[in-house]
């Protein structure tokens, strides 16, 4: 099973608790503290797991509780994720959502490509299927030339292994589709997770002039058991060479961890990235099959005067 090492600055074992339907899909290492884990300890954990997970306050945002999306460890990169405590049943939600997407069968899904109406983000959308379909990836144009709002909505609540939006972005939601907002995701009763969804644009995992982020919102509503969003503008140059080695990659990848890990380690860009959720999320279609358990490691340390 694989190793993740999660730290809960505040909310103690009620947000443990409340973590559990996940922390059963891995081998955890949890550790309890009342302040956040410096740049430092995040490092130092990553050199014995495959991931990190870094839950803390709401006051604190993506830009400010990680540095990226992933450190380095050793020859190692290791995906570090982050999710702010909104409250103990939106950590429930997200867990038993990314629970669901752990427990399908690893099978070859779908890629979802998301994209504003706008020639030169169609003209990109266009290089990402082509991609996908060389390297035998199933994909679906799910574009604004394609369908409206309403419509793509209910695509993505069929569950994607990834969705992929090209575009302009703000902390509030996608430009396209006449503007998508968090609250025009929030799934049904019927809906089904994503694995994860990538926002290649601008500052949809910014706190500027919102109290939480587009991105941020994703996991914590059931979207998708991962997300990944930009804490600053963005270059499109810089996103459509993200675009096509994600399409490139995705064959090989069976979590957002390891698609990321074929391009952040070589983009000079990627600290304007963040992870948030779950940072082992499987890239895989909804198919549910029976559910895995493990142990879980609790340690706790005491506030550094």
């Amino acid at each position: 099973m694989v190793r993740v090492a999660v730290v809960v600055a505040g909310g103690g074992d009620r947000v443990v608790t409340a973590l559990a339907p996940l922390l059963f899909r891995w081998s955890p290492t949890v550790v309890l503290q009342p302040q956040m884990p410096p740049a430092e300890q995040v490092a130092d954990l990553a050199q014995t797991a495959d991931a990190v997970l870094v839950i803390g306050p709401r006051a604190r945002s993506p830009r400010t509780a990680l540095a990226g999306p992933g450190v380095t460890a050793g020859e190692r990169w290791v995906p570090t994720a982050w999710l702010p405590l909104v409250s103990l049943e939106s950590i429930q939600q997200f867990a038993l959502a990314a629970a669901r997407v752990h427990d399908r069968a690893a099978t070859p899904g779908r890629l979802g490509v998301l994209s504003q109406r706008q020639p030169r983000f169609e003209r990109l959308a266009d290089r990402i299927v082509r991609q996908a379909q060389h390297t035998g990836v199933q994909v679906e144009r799910w574009t604004a030339y394609d369908m409206g709002r309403e419509e793509l909505v209910s695509r993505l609540h069929t569950g994607p292994a990834l969705g992929l939006y090209v575009g302009h972005g703000r902390p509030i939601g996608w430009v396209g589709y006449a503007g998508m907002r968090a609250h025009h995701l929030e799934p049904g009763t019927d809906a089904e997770p994503a694995g994860a969804i990538v926002s290649l644009t601008c500052k949809t995992a910014s706190r500027r002039r919102t109290g939480l982020s587009f991105a941020e919102a994703i996991p914590l509503t059931a979207v998708a058991a991962a997300a990944v969003g930009a804490v600053e503008p963005t270059h499109h140059t810089a996103n459509a060479r993200w675009a096509v080695r994600l399409a490139a990659a995705l064959p090989a990848a069976a979590t957002i961890g390891d698609l990321l890990s074929q391009v952040v380690p070589h983009d000079p860009h990627a600290a304007s990235y963040r992870l948030l959720g779950d940072p082992t999320a499987p890239l895989r279609d909804a198919i549910q099959t029976a559910p895995l358990v493990g142990a879980i490691h609790t340690t706790r340390t005491q506030e550094v005067a």
